[in-house]
């Protein structure tokens, strides 16, 4: 669901999944922290031309509480280059999640590049 509301450019639902008080480190730019800068930092990686972005999960584990989790992925992020061509970006990600009134929302995302170099469509 989260990963479809990326795809879709759906920024509403893409920041449901947030918790109030989250922090994002993307790479290449500083922590983002609170709904509001992370509105901002999804809405400029929207924008982007050729923006398209596909997650998914390879483990999530669940503490034996019940209210704390983690999720490691794997990411492709297409956006276009300077001359309009799309360029793939192969990256991987982690997610800190916690129960919060019967929801699971994220309270740190963290997400990477897998290389320097990326490749061109």
């Amino acid at each position: 669901m989260w990963s479809h509301a990326a795809e879709t450019k759906d920024l509403e639902q893409t920041l449901s999944f947030y918790a109030d008080d989250a922090s994002v480190l993307p790479f290449n730019a500083p922590i983002v922290t609170g709904k509001v800068q992370i509105r901002q930092l999804w809405s400029h990686l929207m924008s982007t031309p050729g923006f398209s972005l596909r997650f998914a999960p390879t483990s999530v584990e669940v503490a034996q509480s019940g209210d704390l989790a983690y999720e490691i992925g794997t990411f492709e992020l297409t956006m276009h280059d300077a001359q309009g061509k799309p360029v793939k970006t192969p990256g991987k990600y982690v997610v800190t999640w916690k129960q919060m009134g019967g929801k699971w929302k994220a309270t740190a995302d963290i997400f990477n590049t897998d290389v320097q170099s990326v490749e061109k469509q």
